[in-house]
């Protein structure tokens, strides 16, 4: 490779007779070298870390590396007499680093054409070039006074060792040794190293969608791409008993009606052989990826269950085997609204439920309005059924998971109703059946469908004339309506299990018009206000008070992805004092 195109160097392998030091210790002597000595420490706080491969004693090596206080700048040092080529082989391995950001540094040029044999790709200089090294693109690194990149590889190095120890089945050493998660959803402290994971990350780096090199409009697009509602992340921080690897892993999800997809899933080396990539898959629900390029964990194999793994929040452990679960079961119903807050209690409850809005076929289902509540906990007749098969049903669609949830240990609901107030329903003449209708990129939630001109309505004419035929428009859900389904819900409840109803926001937003009100919303709210008093579990939150900014009130339903998770935030706490 030509030396302007070489990669940025992140470690150093040393020879030491004739490179290091002048002489050959093992014929009588060596002269050390005052200045690459410094050039090692230099190095280390640019975050380029060293290593040793010689042929040599080890035992007479470290004795001179530690009276000239080097020794500790050296990791995974190699120091025996046998070949050079698979030792460079096995210290990459242990290093978890690519070839070409490797250099090897040897004044026998045989061991040289051995190391690029054994390990292809990886950077040969000869020891004439040590005195280019500093001034060199390729070692320009960044500033680490604080040695932090040096320490988390001789963390590696000690973790490695005492893994040895274990044998070749490392999952009992994983079990001993205490590994910590903390996931901070809040992004924005932690922009940079947001931007580093997402370009610098290779072996674990999932999706490789990097952003622009220029840090600016780097940190720009990645808070374009965190305003969206339908956007989740968190960046997680990984402990154990040997050490803090920092910052280290990161994701992106989106979501959508009934799907949710992985934009940034990449993870830094250090932490490659602890399963935290599989187990953050998992606990994500695996959702849908498109892996680009070569990864060391392959997702889709990887099927162990990781029980070693400890989530903190606030240093205090809340799920794993060092801790309890926020709760054993948490269950939504709602809108994206409410996928988005169970998108966090999906990493820290024991069992998440829900039922949300999907899109099939293109059409636009509902099937968190309470009518459909009312039909899986009460039963819908097949005629019904098979009446709503226009609308893009299913059979599944009218049965409920709140008969599977379980009923002893903790549980917590949360429930919207958005769907009540923003979807008109049709009523199917023959069995009185209703449902909410709407069509996928018209704005039909209130309009009536049927009275619309067919160029108007975005539906196909067939979809038209059966319609018509068959269904009747009904508009908003009458209070009679809304209420039983309501109760029923309510009901299904298992004793001691903890229910919110997140009410709507009923401000409006209209660009050049004074702010309105949503009379429906407020009418909806009204009737929750009216049924929850009946049922002493029952408590109320408006999402109003988990607005702190104006501009994170994204439309009149969707909002920035932190209120969410102030809302998680709340519920969380509450359970917390509910269980002390």
């Amino acid at each position: 490779m030509d030396a302007s195109q070489a990669e940025p160097v992140r470690l150093v392998v040393w020879d030491l007779d004739e490179t290091f030091w002048s002489g050959t210790l093992s014929e009588g002597g060596h002269t050390y070298r005052r200045d690459v000595h410094d050039i090692v420490v230099e190095l280390a706080r640019r975050g380029i870390v060293s290593s040793i491969c010689s042929k040599n004693d080890q035992a007479s090596v470290q004795e001179i590396l530690e009276r000239e206080g080097i020794w500790d700048h050296f990791v995974f040092p190699s120091i025996n007499w046998e070949p050079k080529g698979q030792r460079l082989a096995a210290l990459l391995e242990a290093v978890q680093l690519r070839a070409p950001t490797v250099m090897f540094i040897d004044d026998n040029p045989m061991n040289l054409a051995e190391a690029q044999h054994y390990v292809p790709g990886i950077q040969t200089r000869s020891d004439g070039f040590i005195g280019q090294m500093l001034t060199d693109p390729a070692f320009r690194g960044k500033d680490d006074t604080s040695l932090s990149r040096l320490k988390q590889y001789r963390l590696l190095q000690q973790r490695q060792a005492e893994e040895r120890k274990f044998g070749a089945d490392n999952t009992e050493f994983l079990r001993a040794s205490g590994l910590r998660v903390t996931i901070e959803h809040d992004l924005e402290p932690h922009l940079d190293r947001a931007v580093e994971l997402i370009n610098r990350t290779n072996q674990l780096n999932y999706t490789k969608e990097r952003l622009p090199e220029d840090p600016d409009d780097a940190r720009s697009a990645l808070r374009a791409l965190l305003a969206g509602f339908d956007v989740q992340a968190g960046i997680l921080r990984v402990r154990d008993n040997y050490g803090d690897y920092g910052w280290c892993g990161l994701y992106i999800t989106r979501t959508g009606g009934g799907w949710k997809k992985l934009l940034q899933f990449c993870f830094s080396c250090r932490i490659l052989n602890m399963g935290v990539e599989t187990w953050l898959f998992n606990r994500l629900g695996r959702p849908q990826m498109k892996v680009v390029g070569e990864v060391l964990t392959n997702l889709g194999r990887d099927r162990r269950e990781i029980d070693w793994i400890t989530v903190e929040t606030g240093g205090v452990a809340v799920e794993g085997p060092a801790g309890a679960h926020t709760v054993d079961t948490f269950y939504a119903r709602g809108g994206c609204d409410l996928l988005a807050v169970s998108h966090y209690f999906s990493l820290t409850a024991r069992q998440v439920f829900g039922e949300y809005n999907t899109t099939r076929d293109g059409a636009n289902l509902r099937l968190e309005h309470s009518m459909f509540a009312r039909y899986g906990l009460s039963g819908i007749s097949r005629q019904a059924r098979q009446a709503l098969q226009l609308f893009g049903h299913r059979d599944a669609d009218f049965d409920s998971v709140i008969p599977g949830i379980p009923k002893d240990g903790s549980g917590l609901w949360l429930l919207s109703f958005w769907a009540d107030a923003d979807y008109a329903l049709y009523r199917h003449r023959a069995t009185g059946v209703l449902a909410p209708l709407s069509v996928t990129g018209v704005r039909t939630n209130m309009r009536d469908l049927i009275a619309l001109p067919d160029a108007e309505s975005g539906a196909e004419p067939a979809f038209l004339r059966s319609l018509r035929n068959e269904f009747e428009y009904a508009g908003l859900i009458s209070e009679a309506d809304f209420k039983t389904n309501l109760r029923l819900l309510l009901a299904a409840a298992p004793e001691g299990t903890q229910v919110f109803v997140l009410q709507m926001n009923e401000a409006l937003a209209r660009p050049g018009k004074p702010p309105g009100v949503s009379l429906k919303r407020q009418k909806i709210n009204l009737w929750v206000e009216d049924v929850a008093p009946e049922f002493r579990q029952v408590r109320l939150i408006r999402i109003a008070d988990f607005v702190v900014r104006e501009e994170e009130m994204i439309t009149g339903s969707h909002f920035d992805r932190m209120v969410y998770f102030r809302i998680y935030q709340h519920l969380s706490k509450h359970v917390a004092r509910e269980m002390a």
